[in-house]
């Protein structure tokens, strides 16, 4: 399991300060890259993994994350198929509530291939 700390900003929220689903999939992608970095694999070459979203398979909410709310994710599972990276990230609140939780499914990346 992997750790990594954010906090909600003035961009992921809607007019009602809740944070919007374009930004769990963007803090996914980020904490996936972190994952990677502190694994080894230099920042340039992870520079493509924005473009291997293959699908948004599952976004579930449990409780909403709020404009300035510190949160974290919990990257959960990673399963590396012949083509594809599936990942589940754990959104949790800052009392370690259960907030929202995102499957996805990346092309594999050619960096993983090394």
């Amino acid at each position: 399991m992997f750790r990594i700390n954010y906090k909600v900003t003035g961009e992921d929220v809607d007019d009602f300060m809740v944070m919007q689903n374009d930004a769990y999939y963007a803090y996914s992608i980020s904490a996936i890259k972190n994952f990677l970095h502190k694994k080894g694999i230099p920042s340039k070459q992870l520079m493509e993994l924005d473009q291997q979203l293959i699908d948004r398979e599952q976004l579930d909410f449990f409780k909403d994350l709020m404009f300035t709310q510190q949160f974290f994710i919990n990257l959960d599972a990673i399963e590396l198929d012949k083509d594809k990276l599936n990942v589940r990230n754990r959104f949790f609140n800052a009392n370690n509530e259960l907030c929202a939780s995102l499957s996805l499914e990346l092309g594999y990346p050619k960096i993983l291939a090394i």
